[in-house]
């Protein structure tokens, strides 16, 4: 079964006063100086963030993982089909182990994962967008340099749309749909995510306040989406049929030959 009670306490209520203080006082006395010290760092470090760092934000765009859980979706319209094949099942089960009610709750399995990928994923980004424009906050390369103001509420240019930070929800939604389902490398994945947020600053993109809503946002939408749409359904098929992660990536990787 999967169990998010670990991550409970991101949903709590003394966990949101608790974000929501530390973004204030950030960005209220913050902000400005964490940024001005990150411009004393080493060549070498801007290097890391630059070319290492940044790029993986575009292999891990929001839009590539909908876009590949859509194709995994598409690919499995057809199951029913190939469940009445005889012979494709038959194939399936000796390549798998698996029966054919297991299989069949496989595929259905899979289909909610994929589901929850794509709706936390837009969720999160349409939410975090929405925000973006509507509190108007000045991206930190404009504000020094072109004397923007710090804060332009209900602002549509992308020069003042930096809080929160897209890139740092994306990749916390992300972290945390990784480690719903895998629970495992937790620690890892929470490094690569929080690594992805602090690239932001070195790129001048981005304040700090804006890493720590983007990050909020990114860890608090799969948790609730989780919960309203999916732990129940999910919880079921992977209880009546004791069906491990590994088990669907030995169903998908056959489906591709089937």
């Amino acid at each position: 079964m999967i169990n998010t009670k670990r991550l409970n306490f991101l949903k709590s209520v003394k966990f949101c006063i608790l974000a929501f203080s530390l973004i204030i006082i950030t960005f209220t006395f913050l902000d400005i100086p964490i940024f001005k010290f990150s411009k004393l760092f080493n060549e070498s470090i801007f290097s890391f963030f630059k070319n290492f760092i940044d790029p993986l934000s575009d292999i891990f765009d929001p839009l590539n993982i909908i876009l590949l859980c859509v194709f995994i979706i598409f690919l499995n319209l057809n199951m029913n089909k190939i469940i009445k094949n005889e012979i494709k099942l038959r194939t399936l089960e000796s390549r798998t182990g698996f029966s054919s009610d297991k299989i069949a709750s496989s595929f259905s399995l899979i289909n909610l994962i994929c589901k929850h990928f794509i709706y936390s994923l837009a969720g999160a980004g349409i939410l975090c967008n929405l925000l973006k424009y509507v509190v108007g906050v000045a991206r930190p390369k404009y504000f020094f340099n072109e004397s923007y103001d710090r804060i332009n509420f209900f602002n549509f240019e992308h020069k003042v749309n930096s809080f929160p930070s897209g890139h740092t929800q994306a990749a916390f939604t992300l972290a945390i749909l990784l480690i719903i389902y895998t629970n495992r490398f937790t620690f890892l994945i929470l490094i690569f995510a929080i690594l992805m947020g602090i690239s932001r600053i070195f790129m001048s993109m981005h304040f700090p306040s804006d890493l720590l809503f983007g990050a909020y946002i990114g860890s608090l939408t799969p948790l609730v989406i989780f919960d309203w749409f999916f732990k129940d359904k999910i919880n079921t098929i992977i209880k009546s049929n004791k069906i491990s992660l590994s088990d669907l990536g030995k169903l998908l990787y056959n489906r591709l030959f089937i």
